[in-house]
């Protein structure tokens, strides 16, 4: 038997190792390759073909399965009965706001006629005839309308009136408490993603005759739990709730977005959103406020942005909102106040917020007070410096009447450097009865 040399057999191994080395490579190369992957949906001349939310999942779950790339949607109007799920390291992207919109579904409601309780998969209605298989819904009550309590679900079958679900219910809704069922639901949604992307593209709600729910658990574009998201270009208008809604989110981005009509908020982030960018974006003819920070949104910058008539405020903060920056935007029209920090004990103030180079005019003339900037609760630590405030001169209108309003339980407020303009009746009203505020005497009228 002949025994192989020392050389050789190193030359072998040696071998042996490069080969082994090439497929990893290859694989990694692959996988690099698959990450990179484009799928289209359209009408025509794609590779998913369709216009709706079955063809869009289609491609996302495609995409997804390959490990990440991009989903391209191309240009036309997609009608969606229930949510686009994203995955995570996917974008979702149209050919623009004006060519690619997804649209949700004429609103279909009924009541309950059986109540609907916790740990049931099922929801007795006195019409099912409107709902169908696949299509998103929501179970709520009087009692159960708002926050988490209500269930977004998706009808699995339907049984004469009884519609069933694909997830237990959370809470009990009664008969008795006008408990209904209604085909509101996110149009983009991101439960637990991460690396993930929206962009030029509009999202439709087609609020008409849909029922209405805050954007803890819905919006046009809805992220939970989620990390490193970006909503790019995109509209969110119509919404029969929040335009745009991230919750419970680290390092949420959005950017050159206009949400405007929808039932509640414009921008929404809340539910412990760390480190968001909001800049160059527009919120205007929302119902309740356009920026809105709700529940310990920290470390956020927020910069470039308008907002505008909004039915309540522009920016609004409250619960444990701290240490964000606010520069160079505009917050004008709105009903209530341009800036309105939400009432709220000691511990759980917004505290530590700053305001710089901000143009806050106009607001809450149809209020009693007429504010522009609003600093209630127990509130510290909060900086304005070189904004302009007060009254854009508007003809045909009355007075602004306040610029600024520090309530009597604040403290370490600081105001340098702004310049109040226009007719306005007060520029301050300085009610704090703390000890270390900072209000400079250069505040200056034009």
């Amino acid at each position: 038997m002949r025994v192989p040399s020392i050389k050789g057999f190193r030359l072998r191994l040696l071998l042996a190792a490069v080969s082994i080395l090439a497929v990893g490579c290859s694989r990694q190369g692959m996988k690099r390759e698959r990450g990179m992957m484009t799928v289209t949906v359209g009408p025509a001349n794609a590779d998913v073909i369709g216009t709706d939310n079955v063809a869009i999942q289609k491609a996302v779950d495609r995409v997804a399965a390959a490990g990440g790339g991009t989903v391209l949607i191309k240009a036309g109007t997609y009608t969606l009965a229930n949510s686009v799920r994203l995955a995570s390291h996917v974008t979702l992207r149209g050919e623009g706001p004006g060519k690619t919109i997804l649209q949700k579904v004429p609103g279909v409601q009924s009541k309950l006629t059986v109540d609907a309780d916790y740990g049931e998969y099922k929801a007795t209605v006195a019409d099912a005839s409107g709902f169908r298989t696949g299509m998103g819904v929501t179970v709520v009550d009087k009692e159960q309308r708002s926050g988490w309590t209500p269930s977004v679900r998706t009808i699995t079958r339907i049984e004469g009136n009884t519609l069933y679900f694909n997830h237990f219910l959370q809470m009990d809704y009664h008969v008795e408490l006008d408990g209904e069922v209604f085909n509101t639901f996110p149009l983009i949604a991101g439960f637990e993603v991460r690396n993930v992307k929206v962009e030029d593209l509009t999202a439709d709600g087609s609020r008409e005759g849909s029922g209405i729910l805050d954007g803890c658990q819905t919006g046009a574009v809805y992220f939970f739990h989620s990390r490193q998201m970006t909503v790019r270009n995109v509209v969110a208008r119509n919404y029969p709730g929040d335009g745009i809604s991230l919750q419970f989110v680290e390092d949420p981005v959005v950017q050159h977005c206009e949400s405007y009509n929808n039932a509640y908020l414009g921008i929404h982030l809340g539910t412990g959103a760390l480190h968001g960018v909001v800049e160059n974006n527009q919120a205007h003819e929302n119902g309740e406020d356009g920026l809105y920070l709700c529940w310990r949104v920290q470390h956020a910058r927020y910069a470039n942005n308008r907002s505008w008539n909004n039915g309540r405020d522009g920016i609004s903060l409250g619960h444990k909102d701290s240490d964000n920056l606010f520069v160079n935007n505009s917050s004008t029209g709105n009903g209530r106040a341009g800036i309105y920090f939400r009432d709220e004990n000691r511990s759980n103030s917004p505290d530590r917020n700053t305001f710089e180079r901000n143009i806050i005019a106009d607001n809450g003339r149809k209020q009693k007070l007429g504010e522009n900037v609003h600093i209630g609760g127990m509130v510290h630590e909060v900086s304005f410096i070189d904004n302009t405030i007060g009254d854009g001169k508007t003809k045909g209108r009355a007075p602004q009447l306040v610029g600024i309003y520090i309530g009597p339980k604040t403290d370490f407020i600081t105001l340098s450097k702004n310049t109040f303009q226009g007719p306005m009746k007060q520029t301050i009203v300085n009610e704090s009865k703390g000890t270390h505020n900072q209000i400079t005497v250069e505040e200056a009228r034009r």
